[in-house]
């Protein structure tokens, strides 16, 4: 079999860059290597290629898995006040993940790299090192070959290991492992994807603050609740010279240019528009942000984050049920979690000028002029909509006030 009839070598822009492919080969001859935008692809030595076929065997894009069906659905929050400020959302992966630390196991997840120029996935052994893991990160994560071997290597040791990251990944993840994967010690966690941003752009966007600023980005937090959680911000934190303590920059998510690039789906991977593993990627939980909580009940707080927690699994259900003593919960319906965040099931549609939009990005235009070029002011439509949502919203709090 030739190296001309890999199916990975023809994916394009069908490629979700999960770099199971590269990580399965036996003979190490696939490599991901970066596009125009930062995006991953493989590029295989055809003279080393030997035509086992494993890369396609584990391809996510090359053939979808069952539809995950989720057992039990409900809304949840940590009890820890400190943890709900560590955390996006409701906290829920770090109480998770706390637990397979202290039960002397691995946790797989993405963190800031190259002083937050980039993302990539790391295994974390200790409590200490989990706020890596910690927050949503909206920037493509690598997971390198030696991720892949870290996770096997653990589970055939007998440690149990959980490993977060996109839907994508985790069925690359699962494919990669094979039999090894179906383990009791493995917990897998999807999260709930809008789509995943150009790397490119993000390490432009971190040199041009580390530029206006005159300091470097050292640690960024882009689910900030300092002004709530409906309301996060964007903060990044720099270093400044003979100042031990790093100084913050703070801005609403919808007035931070790169968060409004994102949340426009002007910067997404050309994969994320039609994603080949969304609700089929065989993840044991899958978490997000429980949009439209305050709606569904205006009696509970949800001033920092209430996660939806959708267990596909029963290896998923008994995980949540170790932790959900230190949570408050509650029963949730799919309806309810889709009704705010329809990318669980469905993918986004592109930008109306994404493609003019990342040539831009691609061919070196600053962020300056990309900034005055592109601001991605949300359409009359979308504004009206945003409004009708906020009437409906307030007529449903007044209704049940007068119950």
């Amino acid at each position: 079999m030739s190296y001309d009839e890999m199916k990975i070598s023809k994916l394009g822009d069908a490629c979700c860059g999960c770099s199971a492919c590269a990580a399965k080969c036996p003979k190490s001859c696939i490599s991901m290597q970066e596009d125009k935008f930062g995006f991953l692809h493989p590029v295989i030595d055809a003279g080393a290629c030997v035509g086992c076929h494993s890369c396609d065997s584990v391809c996510p894009a090359l053939g979808g898995g069952k539809c995950d069906e989720a057992l039990g659905i409900r809304w949840a929050k940590g009890k820890s006040s400190e943890l709900l400020e560590a955390s996006s959302s409701g906290g829920i992966f770090g109480l998770l993940a706390e637990s397979v630390i202290a039960g002397g196991g691995v946790v797989c997840g993405a963190a800031w790299a190259d002083g937050c120029r980039h993302v990539e996935h790391v295994l974390v052994e200790d409590a200490v090192s989990l706020d890596r893991v910690m927050r949503s990160k909206y920037v493509q994560s690598r997971v390198g070959r030696e991720v892949y071997a870290g996770v096997r290597d653990a589970i055939r040791s007998g440690r149990r290991v959980l490993f977060a990251g996109t839907a994508c990944q985790v069925a690359g993840l699962k494919r990669y492992l094979g039999k090894t994967g179906e383990s009791d010690l493995l917990l897998t966690v999807d999260v709930i994807c809008h789509g995943v941003p150009a790397p490119r752009l993000w390490s432009k966007w971190i040199d041009y603050k580390n530029a206006l600023r005159g300091s470097n980005v050292c640690n960024v937090n882009m689910r900030s609740k300092k002004a709530g959680w409906l309301s996060y911000s964007a903060m990044y934190e720099y270093i400044v010279e003979k100042d031990p303590s790093p100084t913050c920059e703070s801005t609403i998510f919808n007035q931070d240019w790169y968060m409004k690039a994102f949340l426009a789906n002007a910067s997404l991977r050309p994969s994320c528009f039609v994603c080949p593993a969304k609700r089929g990627c065989g993840s044991d939980v899958t978490l997000g942000d429980f949009w439209g909580f305050q709606g569904i009940h205006p009696e509970v707080d949800y001033s920092k984050g209430v996660s939806a927690v959708l267990c596909n699994t029963l290896k998923g259900e008994r995980a949540f049920n170790v932790i959900s003593r230190l949570t408050w919960n509650g029963p949730a319906t799919l309806e309810e979690v889709i009704a705010g965040n329809p990318s669980l099931v469905s993918s986004v549609a592109p930008y109306p000028k994404r493609d003019e939009f990342l040539k831009d990005v691609a061919s070196g235009t600053s962020i300056p002029n990309l900034m005055s070029k592109w601001d991605f002011r949300p359409t009359l439509m979308q504004r009206i909509r945003g409004k009708l949502g906020g009437i409906k919203r307030r007529l449903k709090k007044i209704i049940v006030r007068g119950a």
